[in-house]
């Protein structure tokens, strides 16, 4: 396959130019230009909303037109997406934030916010200005001399003034002080974090200092809010709880008329099992515990609401 060339223009959206009613919103009677109004439940159903006796009318396939030409628009505009909160992203991803361009650790939460993660999650890609900013204008090191510095642990009964050792960690002032190379390390090897470190005997309240993140601050509720996710969730579909907590889900459907039971996964687990909703729909709520999969599956009953407690 050859080459293809870029449109030589403003890309615009299948359908973006419909006058009147000749566009509406996939399986739907409304109008709107906003992706957000246009993704629906519907559109991800696809034409299982139109019945076997039915024809796809006009306004839907010009709403299915539009709604996948913008989005093709929108990269095209951006060239990267930009980082949403609701997006489900995986080892590697990269967004675009006022601040630049990041990319998502290995292992990483994608639901932080890359502007406030200070690194955690998100690694910020640097300018080549920066790069080039990086670049040592005086000495220079072997890989060899490299790895001599960083990995050779053995006292050898060398001296340093405070100035050679700040020349290796990064040019801090200069004290006076020496050090043997087994000092060095001792300094490096102080700095290493004991989070999750057993303790034993008195420690005085004085003397810590800090905010709690132990078990207290994973519990189901603290710094969590109900948030509304029915507009991106939908049956037979698995998502993942990537937030690092448990958190808590709130699935309430309609009664289609047709029987259809529901059913509620966590991993390989049903933990709802409801044989018919006939009548009066049903309502039920679950726990999904922090890396684990779930999802919903009721069938024909359309979908009244879905929260969570994240």
């Amino acid at each position: 396959m050859s080459k293809i060339d870029r449109y030589n223009g403003n890309l615009k959206a299948f359908a973006s130019e419909a006058t009147g009613t000749e566009r509406t919103i996939f399986g739907d009677t409304a109008q709107s230009d906003t992706l957000d109004a246009n993704i629906t439940l519907e559109l991800l159903r696809g034409w299982g909303v139109i019945g076997v006796e039915s024809n796809p009318t006009k306004q839907h396939f010009n709403g299915l037109g539009f709604t996948l030409g913008q989005l093709i628009s929108y990269l095209h505009q951006r060239g990267i997406a930009e980082w949403n909160t609701a997006q489900e992203y995986f080892d590697g991803s990269v967004v675009t934030t006022d601040a630049g361009i990041y990319q998502l650790k290995s292992g990483g939460d994608g639901s932080s916010d890359p502007d406030t993660d200070g690194g955690v999650n998100w690694a910020l890609i640097p300018t080549q200005a920066k790069v080039d900013a990086k670049a040592d204008q005086a000495t220079t090191y072997t890989e060899t001399e490299v790895d001599g510095l960083l990995d050779d642990k053995a006292d050898k009964a060398t001296t340093y003034t405070e100035t050679e050792v700040d020349g290796l960690l990064d040019d801090k002032a200069d004290k006076a002080t020496t050090y043997t190379e087994t000092e060095v390390d001792g300094l490096l090897d102080d700095k290493a974090a004991i989070s999750g470190q057993a303790f034993s005997g008195d420690i005085s309240a004085s003397n810590l200092s800090g905010t709690n993140s132990g078990d207290g601050a994973l519990s189901i509720g603290v710094g969590q809010t109900w948030q509304d996710m029915t507009a991106s969730r939908a049956s037979g579909f698995t998502y993942t709880n990537s937030t690092g907590k448990p958190i808590t889900a709130v699935v309430n459907i309609i009664d289609s008329g047709g029987g259809d039971p529901a059913n509620a996964f966590v991993g390989a687990t049903k933990v709802i099992y409801i044989y018919d909703v006939f009548g009066v729909g049903a309502s039920f709520t679950f726990i999904i515990p922090a890396g684990s999969t779930y999802r919903c599956d009721y069938g024909a009953n359309p979908l009244m609401s879905w929260v969570e407690l994240r």
